[in-house]
């Protein structure tokens, strides 16, 4: 019994590591906020399903235009 209950803990370990590194996120920076999630949506692996885009405003010392800080997730 106790064989037993070691192989199932140890092949859920293994399944759990197998989830954990297909999920990801990528931030990235630019002035175009659309343009930007579009390029970090290509950053994600190939056949990765995008499960959320976040962006903030970040002010830039300068004074000039805002630029955004976008992540993108997936699984």
């Amino acid at each position: 019994m106790m064989k037993l209950s070691t192989g199932v803990l140890i092949a859920l370990t293994f399944l759990s590591l197998g989830a954990a590194v297909n999920a990801g996120s990528v931030t990235g920076t630019g002035f175009d906020k659309s343009a930007t999630i579009e390029d970090m949506k290509s950053s994600a692996p190939q056949g990765a399903k995008i499960t959320n885009t976040s962006c903030e405003t970040v002010g830039v010392p300068s004074g000039g235009d805002n630029k955004y800080r976008c992540t993108v997730t997936w699984e």
